[in-house]
């Protein structure tokens, strides 16, 4: 039975996150939406020099999805989506290379107070690949925090380039075409054109549907990745 609500309270707890990042960023819309239509005057191949920010987001710790949120709704689902894989894909990469190498002993560390992440440290030895493809499809831990924790693991660079690219692929490219759905209201938090209650109703019932699906995906590979870690 509780399994059943799952994905509803899941939905509803996104569209709530949602709701409530809009009104937190209602004072900044006119500003942003002419921070947007500024980009959307940009040559399309700028878009790879902004998602660039992925690398220094990634060492830093912070979210990069502020990268593809702006990249999406500056130039639509086209080229961004190409250019935050393989700006997130370089991020990923940069971290791993700082965990195995001048961050290894902190990371070790830290691994030491947490048992989830330690056991999949232990895990991953075994089936490495499969098991970092699986932690790129579920959110178990981080994406940020992953990237430095797989590089104190003994998985070669090839196989965890690799499982990250591909397991990456399913959950940017939802992220983009969510993204992407809301750009049309870069005129409406200008200020330049008023509401319509309609297409955003339209715009909200896609990300519902884009959120569900993610969730679905998210979950099957939650379940897959847990009896692997038995």
């Amino acid at each position: 039975m509780r399994d059943r609500w799952r994905p509803l309270a899941a939905l509803a707890l996104a569209l709530a996150g949602l709701g409530a990042l809009l009104l937190v960023l209602r004072p900044l819309w006119p500003r942003l939406g002419e921070l947007i239509d500024s980009a959307r005057a940009l040559e399309p191949g700028w878009v790879f020099l902004i998602a660039l920010l992925y690398l220094p987001f990634c060492a830093l710790l912070l979210p990069g999805s502020w990268v593809t949120i702006f990249c999406c709704l500056a130039f639509g689902f086209w080229p961004t989506f190409p250019a935050i894989v393989l700006a997130s894909n370089l991020g990923a990469e940069l971290a791993f290379g700082l965990g195995r190498t001048l961050l290894r002993a902190r990371v070790h560390a830290w691994l030491v107070r947490r048992p989830s992440p330690a056991a999949i440290e232990r895990a991953i030895g075994e089936e490495s690949f499969r098991l970092v493809f699986l932690l790129r499809l579920t959110p178990v831990v981080p994406f940020n925090a992953l990237n430095y924790l797989l590089g104190v693991t003994p998985i070669r660079f090839g196989p965890y380039a690799l499982a990250t690219f591909l397991g990456m692929l399913p959950g940017t490219a939802l992220n983009c075409y969510t993204f992407a759905s809301v750009r049309d209201l870069a005129p409406i938090l200008a200020g330049k054109l008023p509401p319509d209650p309609l297409g955003i109703a339209g715009i909200a019932l896609r990300i519902a549907l884009t959120v569900l699906a993610t969730w679905l995906v998210a979950r099957r590979a939650r379940a897959a990745l847990g009896a692997a870690l038995r």
